[in-house]
């Protein structure tokens, strides 16, 4: 597209970008055969793109194709070091068509693009080639382009990417809910069985504890008791007290169910 670039080559361009990104890639693979697009598109030896991170406020190498392009990349600046900074802080496209033989690797023509979708900074997109006024201005527009529509897919996933974060949360929350919900209801129905036995226990209890009260009365006081009578008396009195062990499991039934 270098030196036969045509509005017809650019579409079929732009056409595949938008294919490729709208792919099942990985973000990264995407950004990277986009490059390779654009690089082969151009006919540079060299292009990278960086991404602006919201939450540190600086710029990211996200792709690089060839050599990594960055300009002045000793000078530090609001959003990161080298040229792409200033480029994302100016908000405008920069084209150097004549650099220095022994300036970076031998690039000798440079392009810098913003990605900006909706006023907001996306990123930047540079490209280099070794002969000197080899990026031209044409070159630069179908960049312009380029970076457009990356900066809208790039801000789109971003936003696709937020909102299955927040499904995801909205879910382990309905989830966890779910959860209580179902701890609560074990709870109420333990802390029905509880109740129960607690009552169970002091019905049963009560008159047991006559029960037995009054065998072990009668059979202090009545020594001179029918032998038979006493023998029946003593089992009764026997399992009463075996009947009042087991009531009393029924008053450490929460300790049983809830382990307090």
């Amino acid at each position: 597209m270098s030196e036969s670039y045509d509005g017809i080559e650019g579409l079929r361009v732009l056409y595949e970008i938008s294919s490729l990104i709208s792919s099942d890639s990985k973000l990264e693979e995407k950004f990277i055969r986009a490059l390779h697009k654009v690089k082969d598109a151009v006919n540079c030896q060299s292009a990278s793109l960086f991404i602006h991170n919201e939450e540190s406020g600086k710029l990211e190498e996200a792709a690089t194709v060839g050599t990594r392009v960055n300009l002045s990349e000793t000078i530090d600046f609001d959003l990161g070091c080298g040229f792409s900074a200033w480029v994302a802080k100016q908000r405008r496209s920069v084209l150097i068509p004549g650099l220095r033989k022994e300036h970076h690797e031998g690039i000798r023509s440079f392009g810098s693009v913003p990605l900006i979708s909706d006023e907001k900074l996306i990123g930047v997109m540079n490209l280099g080639r070794r002969e000197p006024n080899a990026i031209t201005e044409q070159h630069m527009q179908f960049l312009e382009i380029i970076a457009g529509q990356l900066a809208n897919i790039i801000e789109r996933t971003r936003y696709e990417r937020r909102l299955l974060e927040k499904n995801v949360a909205l879910v382990n929350a309905r989830e966890e809910i779910e959860k209580q919900h179902l701890r609560i209801v074990e709870m109420e129905k333990y802390q029905v069985l509880v109740q129960a036995a607690a009552s169970i226990y002091h019905e049963i209890n009560n008159p047991l504890t006559t029960i037995i009260g009054n065998i072990d009365l009668i059979l202090m006081t009545k020594s001179d008791m029918d032998p038979q009578i006493k023998k029946k008396l003593t089992v009764v009195l026997e399992e009463s007290r075996r009947i009042a062990e087991i009531t009393k499991k029924l008053r450490n039934i929460k300790k049983m169910v809830t382990g307090n």
